[in-house]
């Protein structure tokens, strides 16, 4: 598409020197693993081991480059009783630094393969704090002052999101899957109450609606709660940038309604995993209430937005794009100026996942479910007689009684604290720009080759997918994809479409780790509707960009062993 501004030439895609200064800085202060910044750093361990990772060994190398590894690897595998006899504390435990050393090294300029990347240095030093104090959030009397720290994080995002911060909540939990799946349980306590006693099975008439672009976890969670999936979910289709269609959504809420079916939740998605398809809020909240409006329905759909990965593109909403004080290039302020009037609309949801874990840059596990109405977590409450161990006058100032966890850990709190709150909206900003403006460039180096289809090309997230073609068979890539697309069942379109795919495969396992580390996805993105809606996956490549440490020279080591 010649509109996207990253397409029109290398200059768009240049980064600007005063922008190079301050990212310096950024990475600098909150990146570079510093004792003397950083004193947690200083701690032997720690400082073999991030000595280890500072050399960016390739992955087939650092096995051998670790001493003894393979004979360490074999001890690790070997099956060994608890040793009988304590260990006294000035005995190196080799084994333990040696496992953690050789964990997936992110820390790495190439490791792009998903939505992981390295922890800042502010993180893991309140990460480290939050698990030497080890409160239990689930209870005032177990959690503390880091209660209030909850809470305070919570309004934190919910001013950067445009909730009422007065009004908000917020739940620190495992992962974005559970957040997910508050939001889904959120509907169904409040559409359903009968079923927190009587189960799903007790209603017939009800259906659950998500998005087929979501993460995978939206259909597993389903089964966890026992909703019978095959009959009723329905999965919403979406469109060639993997955003929801509403009109498809529209006809099927005007079905639901009609029919009398209760709709507990509808599950967007802002930022797929693949594609960062960004879902409109907006739309489907004026839709809800209007058809709500319509069908005289009492309890509205709860709309959950899982936002695990793209949460963090509030951090520019209200940025001066006219101003750009940050020297951002052109070709991705305009990507971010897009992305910030889809981001703007995440105030219309009624609660989202936030994974600060992910493009939030704080070690695992460090999720947060966000509620736009504290009352809404009313519905979720058990019955008090369940929590006779705990002190009645103190249980209604948490939300035990409203949780899934009875356990909930405080290093994912302290460390997003931390993040959140050293490098602040403007070290944010800068860390997610320098990100964007790599995979612009990215995409512009691949969109030179010739021989490359970009995927979702309007998305403009850190996640670029791609295809690439033989090119003595095909010689132009769009028209390619466009065959791809057009699903069909005759032998000829399915003998081609898994000629290109081995041909791309081909290359991906060939090359192995050269420049990037990539992805290989079985379904970078999905072919035309047929007339019963079916569709069918397609293959291709991926590289996510939220690793700091990525560099141009990463990308161009990658972009010129394709060439050859």
């Amino acid at each position: 598409m010649s509109d996207l501004v990253y397409l029109k030439d290398e200059s768009v895609n240049a980064v600007h020197p005063d922008f190079s200064a301050r990212f310096a800085t950024v990475k600098a202060n909150f990146f570079s693993r510093n004792p003397d910044l950083w004193p947690v750093f200083r701690e032997p361990g720690f400082a073999t081991l991030n000595e280890f990772r500072a050399r960016g060994l390739a992955p087939d190398t650092r096995l051998n480059a670790w001493p003894d590894g393979r004979a360490r690897l074999a001890d690790l595998c070997e099956t060994m009783p608890v040793p009988a006899t304590m260990r006294t504390p000035d005995e190196p435990m080799a084994e333990l630094l040696f496992a953690a050393a050789l964990s997936k090294d992110w820390e790495n300029p190439s490791s792009v393969e998903n939505v992981i990347t390295m922890s800042a240095d502010p993180a893991i030093y309140g990460a480290q704090l939050g698990i030497l104090a080890n409160p239990n959030l689930v209870y005032s009397e177990y959690a503390g002052v880091a209660e209030e720290l909850e809470k305070k994080v919570v309004r934190q995002i919910a001013l950067l999101a445009g909730y009422d911060p007065e009004r908000a909540t917020g739940i620190f939990t495992q992962g974005g899957t559970f957040c997910n799946l508050y939001g889904y349980l959120l509907g169904i306590r409040k559409s359903l109450p009968e079923a927190k006693h009587k189960g799903l099975g007790h209603y017939q008439d009800y259906r659950i609606i998500n998005s087929q672009g979501g993460h995978y976890s939206n259909i597993t969670n389903l089964s966890l709660l026992g909703v019978d999936i095959e009959n009723k979910t329905i999965r919403i289709q979406v469109g060639e940038n993997n955003d929801i269609d509403l009109d498809h959504l529209e006809r099927t809420l005007t079905a639901c309604f009609a029919l009398k079916h209760v709709v507990p939740t509808i599950m967007l998605t802002m930022g797929t995993t693949d594609t960062f398809g960004v879902d409109q809020v907006k739309p489907v909240f004026e839709l809800r209430n209007r058809l709500c409006e319509q069908f005289e329905v009492a309890v509205k759909p709860h709309i959950h937005v899982d936002a695990a990965i793209g949460w963090s593109m509030i951090f520019f909403l209200g940025y001066d794009f006219a101003a750009n004080p940050l020297a951002i290039n052109s070709a991705t302020l305009a990507g971010i100026e897009r992305n910030v009037a889809r981001f703007a609309e995440l105030k219309y949801a009624d609660s989202f996942t936030v994974d600060f874990q992910k493009w939030g840059y704080v070690p695992y596990t460090s999720s947060l479910v966000m509620i736009k109405e504290q009352d809404d977590l009313k519905a979720m409450e058990n019955d008090p007689e369940n929590f006779s161990y705990f002190e009645r006058d103190i249980q209604g100032q948490t939300h035990l009684q409203s949780t899934i966890e009875c356990s909930r850990g405080a290093s994912g709190l302290f460390g997003a604290y931390a993040a959140l709150n050293y490098m602040g909206v403007e070290g944010y900003r800068t860390v997610l720009a320098h990100c964007l403006q790599n995979a612009n460039y990215f995409r512009f180096r691949l969109s030179q080759l010739g021989n490359v289809k970009l995927v979702a090309q309007e998305n403009q997230g850190p996640s670029v997918g791609f295809k690439i073609y033989n090119p003595e068979w095909v010689s132009d890539p769009e028209a390619e994809f466009a065959f791809e697309l057009a699903r069909s069942g005759d032998p000829a379109y399915k003998a081609r479409l898994q000629r290109n795919t081995e041909y791309h495969r081909s290359l991906f396992k060939g090359r192995g780790k050269v420049g990037l580390y990539t992805n290989w996805v079985e379904a970078v993105a999905h072919s035309d509707y047929d007339a019963r809606g079916k569709y069918s996956y397609i293959a291709g490549e991926k590289a996510v960009f939220m690793n700091p440490a990525c560099t141009r020279e990463q990308i161009d080591a990658f972009i010129d062993h394709i060439r050859g």
